[in-house]
């Protein structure tokens, strides 16, 4: 039987689901979570908090300094919680879809630029 959370968290995500449905995949491992679209991906950890810490990883590209395959890695900007509630769940999700819908600066931070192997 579903709990309320479950129910919010399936609303939440509806909007998620409608804009990029069949193009969205998830994969779990343990208390991680990886939402991807488009060579894009979200990944979500569980805090010891209780709390959801989101990376936001972009496609891969040529880095222009080194001139090997790159992605960058964004967070959303200082003081954002996503917490597991019907308000932390819709925060994320409307952020997740901001970012496979393009949006980069200033709502999220570059951090990092990670190798990716070709």
């Amino acid at each position: 039987m579903l709990n309320s959370e479950s129910i919010s968290f399936s609303a939440a995500t509806a909007p998620l689901i409608a804009a990029f449905g069949d193009r969205l995949t998830l994969w779990r491992d343990g208390n991680r979570v990886q939402w991807g679209c488009d060579g894009q991906s979200v990944v979500v950890e569980m805090q010891e908090d209780g709390t959801l810490d989101a990376t936001f990883v972009d496609r891969a590209g040529i880095d222009e300094v080194t001139g090997r395959f790159a992605s960058a890695v964004y967070r959303r900007e200082t003081g954002i919680a996503y917490r597991l509630t019907s308000d932390g769940a819709s925060r994320m999700i409307g952020d997740m879809t901001e970012f496979f819908d393009g949006t980069r600066e200033p709502l999220f931070a570059f951090v990092d630029a990670v190798a990716v192997e070709n």
